[in-house]
């Protein structure tokens, strides 16, 4: 299978490719195995945070500022918290789809679904094949993940903010699974079955938490999950893939936009908003099936290859991929 990356890496000879000690790029990356472990801690360090996030809003209740205040400023921390959190986690449902959560093809997509997709509303057996699409055709206008079509302006924040994006996201992929040759309609009945389950269980622990008395952790969540959960996931592909010099006024799901791909690096930022890997997102395209876990190793290596030059291009931070994108998007 052909993986779109970017157009200097498009023709690597990856069994001439070799390291300044004569290692090939082949046999190095056949060494890479997953690191399960090292998955499930950060899985696991993402649930203690929605943990801590709750009980820190439950305790700012009426502490320090007076019962209005203090809520407010929970409400909006706790919303914040709670959504980044939630679209660091919903990043390794991505990782599931490349088969790395767990040795075993079946308990990976059992353990995704359970753990991520049934309180995130993604099935991912029904996921798997319209992101496999996305690596075959990224920028151009097959491409079942198209964020990045459209500019990043104040109408894509907006959209983002309030949830229409997402919608019009799903809408995609439903039109994606219906146009699937196989097992098309088994797989459009998983994509609805894990919405309502997600629907259920999230419903449910508002409840729960209304009834216990926990107002301002239930409204943290419901803004957190329905506000700055989108918002984060939607932008984050805009970073990955958008060109700097893409038009505002071209639509490009009837024009190729190109294949782009960005190196964000290892800093907190870059390894939450862009966690599971997505901070090395060239390098994942690259490779697509090799585990996060070894992606920084993997970049090491190339940079004592002769594509160290093209590596470097390609580095970025996402404070300053946004605000050039937001410029650009505001200047046509």
């Amino acid at each position: 299978m052909t993986f779109a990356v970017v157009p200097e890496l498009r023709d690597l000879d990856k069994e001439r490719l070799r390291d300044a000690r004569g290692t090939s790029y082949r046999e190095y990356v056949r060494s890479l195995v997953p690191r399960y472990g090292v998955v499930w801690l950060h899985i696991a360090c993402g649930y203690a945070v929605l943990l801590a996030v709750g009980l820190g809003v439950a305790a700012l209740d009426g502490r320090w500022l007076g019962v209005l205040a203090d809520r407010a400023l929970g409400v909006s921390l706790g919303a914040l918290l709670f959504g980044y959190t939630l679209a660091f986690l919903h990043l390794f449902l991505h990782e599931a789809a490349h088969w790395n959560l767990a040795p075993s093809r079946t308990w990976n997509d059992r353990l995704a679904n359970l753990l991520l997709g049934s309180f995130l509303g993604v099935d991912i057996r029904s996921y798997r094949p319209i992101h496999w699409e996305h690596h075959r055709h990224l920028g151009t206008t097959r491409d079942t993940e198209r964020s990045y079509f459209e500019s990043l302006s104040l109408r894509f924040v907006v959209e983002a903010l309030t949830g229409i994006r997402v919608l019009r996201v799903l809408a995609g992929r439903r039109r994606a699974l219906a146009s699937a040759p196989a097992k098309g309609e088994e797989r459009a009945a998983r994509s609805r079955h894990q919405p309502f389950t997600a629907a259920v269980l999230n419903l449910a622990l508002l409840a729960l938490l209304v009834l216990s008395g926990n107002y301002a952790v239930a409204l943290a969540w419901a803004l957190g999950l329905g506000v700055v959960f989108p918002f984060f996931a939607s932008v984050r592909q805009v970073l990955e893939h958008r060109d700097e010099r893409a038009r505002a006024d071209v639509d490009y799901a009837s024009v190729d936009h190109g294949a782009v791909n960005r190196m964000f690096g290892s800093g907190p930022l870059a390894s939450t908003l862009g966690g599971a890997g997505f901070n090395r997102h060239l390098l994942h395209h690259l490779e697509p099936q090799l585990s996060y876990t070894r992606l920084a190793e993997l970049e090491r290596f190339l940079l004592g290859t002769e594509l160290r030059d093209a590596l470097l291009t390609h580095r970025a931070t996402y404070v300053g991929t946004f605000v050039r994108l937001l410029r650009a998007g505001a200047a046509r």
